[in-house]
């Protein structure tokens, strides 16, 4: 998930971490009811979860958006970045306007590399937003994976 943003200001990258990623979400969510279901099924949580969940992929995009690495995903948040994604006009718009450009979901790499690039991720997360939320990005959930996905943090 390299995000080459060499054209973008220090400013503008400021911009994409200072969005109000939990309001952004309600909004996308009220648009978009059939996102709720897909999340609440995915994640198989509380649907009142879901509003967080699509914060916390939102949060994700910024980082990629304003890094020169490539960084991972917790699996819960790559799910529901997955149900967002499948909504492909809902998450281009979302894309465009809020970030720029798209972002495309490069799945790969060796599960040493993954981990490496989920700490990193972490890093990064604590730096711009505090303490991650353990159920959306601990370590302590590893359902089936994804074989497909090889850049999630559980594979």
């Amino acid at each position: 998930m390299h995000c080459d943003f060499e054209t973008t200001t220090t400013q503008q990258k400021a911009e994409f971490i200072k969005l109000d990623h939990a309001s952004l979400a309600r909004k996308i969510l009220a648009e978009n009811e059939i996102l709720n279901d897909k999340i609440t099924a995915c994640l198989e949580c509380d649907p009142e979860l879901v509003p967080t969940a699509l914060a916390e992929v939102i949060r994700f995009l910024s980082l990629i958006s304003i890094s020169d690495d490539i960084l991972t995903p917790s699996q819960r948040v790559d799910l529901a970045w997955h149900e967002f994604i499948l909504c492909t006009r809902v998450y281009a718009r979302f894309c465009d306007r809020q970030i720029g450009r798209f972002i495309h979901h490069s799945p790969g790499g060796s599960d040493d590399m993954n981990r490496h690039r989920f700490a990193k991720t972490l890093r990064l997360y604590q730096r711009y937003f505090g303490q991650p939320d353990t159920y959306f990005w601990g370590n302590t959930w590893r359902g089936p994976a994804d074989p497909d996905c090889g850049a999630c943090e559980a594979v």
